[in-house]
């Protein structure tokens, strides 16, 4: 039995015309590891299209022009207006469009009936859907809200690292000891027998130095540092994406996570922060929101001893909403069981039944003792 990635070859092989999706938020990694496995497969005479629902964030922009990826899916199928011309011959065709229809006139001796004619789905343009770093099809957002009869009728390679992959592709090239999809898509386009130039080496260090957090973080293996090595070596601009990585944070950002860290609440027996944002918080610093993914990873990486990091914030209607990053998805995938939620990319999004901080902390922190 051939394995996962001599299939994922075989498979890429025989395929002409290839979409390449990506999750909902973006990050180095997903993005880094798309962009060189399109520039491999385009080198092989492959069609390629990369797709994510969001715009490239600023600091990836180093990476690629925003046209690279597209927002949404242009036709992805023709539908068909067949016609049964064996009693009825059509001796001539025309067309008009107005500003809301499209008459199709067709010329021919006899009547023809409704019966003669059918509208029939043509054949889907791709015949290929690559996921990248994606534990499910859902974390793909609207991508596959929006399409999800091409999701179901083509086949997929489900490439990821993450250990709660839910294995949705017909291939699942999925490598929890892998420090990230980057390290998988460089084996793959090794054994694709492609030479890796500068552009596609940078797209895949960028992976690797986002996902172990330049190297500083468990995920950073021998194989990996033997991997960014040889990267270099090729061409990868590592100062380039460190720069444009680390060293450009909006400040607005920065400033909300001092305001955070000035009164986060530490339980040292959970391994778990607490940080509750006001207001006033997102006001002072013009911020909302969208800026508390950065502030999740800013803060787990900062103190490497946490297993989860839960924010808490009112909305506009007083109602409380938290999200959370763990150590181990599968605890924050529990807690979804016990309290709904959605977790993409890696974070929990939850509107707490409670509108009282303590309260709901409490209850989270007994469903966290009992998965000990």
């Amino acid at each position: 039995m051939l394995s996962p990635s001599q299939q994922a070859i075989d498979l890429l092989q025989k395929s002409k015309n290839i979409l390449i999706a990506l999750p909902e938020s973006l990050n180095g990694d997903s993005l880094g590891s798309a962009l060189a496995l399109a520039n491999t497969l385009k080198a092989l005479g492959k069609k390629v299209e990369i797709v994510a629902q969001e715009p490239l964030p600023e600091q990836l922009l180093f990476l690629a022009d925003p046209s690279r990826v597209k927002n949404k899916l242009a036709p992805w199928r023709d539908f068909i207006i067949n016609i049964d011309t064996s009693q009825n011959k059509i001796s001539r065709l025309r067309y008009e469009t107005g500003s809301q229809t499209l008459k199709i006139f067709l010329s021919t001796p006899q009547k023809i009936e409704e019966r003669d004619i059918k509208l029939e789905p043509g054949a889907f343009y791709y015949d290929l859907i690559i996921t990248l770093d994606a534990p499910d099809m859902e974390s793909l957002g609207l991508i596959f809200e929006a399409h999800t009869e091409l999701f179901f009728n083509k086949p997929i390679l489900n490439i990821d690292h993450q250990a709660a992959n839910e294995y949705f592709g017909e291939v699942n090239l999925v490598e929890p000891t892998a420090a990230a999809c980057a390290e998988i898509v460089s084996r793959l386009i090794d054994g694709l027998g492609q030479a890796i130039n500068e552009e596609t080496a940078t797209a895949l260090l960028t992976g690797l130095i986002v996902k172990t957090h330049s190297f500083q973080n468990s995920k950073t293996t021998p194989q990996a540092l033997n991997l960014a090595s040889l990267l270099i070596t090729q061409g990868a601009q590592q100062e380039k994406i460190v720069r444009s990585l680390f060293k450009t944070k909006p400040l607005n950002r920065l400033k909300l996570w001092g305001r955070l860290l000035g009164k986060l609440d530490h339980n040292e027996e959970l391994k778990t922060a607490w940080l509750y944002i006001a207001p006033e918080d997102f006001a002072a610093t013009g911020t909302s929101d969208k800026d508390l993914p950065f502030i999740l990873e800013e803060t787990m990486e900062l103190l490497p001893q946490l297993n989860f990091c839960f924010i808490f914030w009112p909305d506009n209607s007083g109602l409380l909403w938290t999200m959370a990053q763990g150590r181990q998805l599968e605890n924050l995938q529990k807690l979804t069981l016990e309290l709904g939620g959605a977790i993409k990319n890696g974070k929990l999004l939850l509107r707490l039944p409670s509108s009282d901080f303590s309260a709901s902390r409490q209850t989270i922190s007994a469903l966290l003792n009992s998965f000990k």
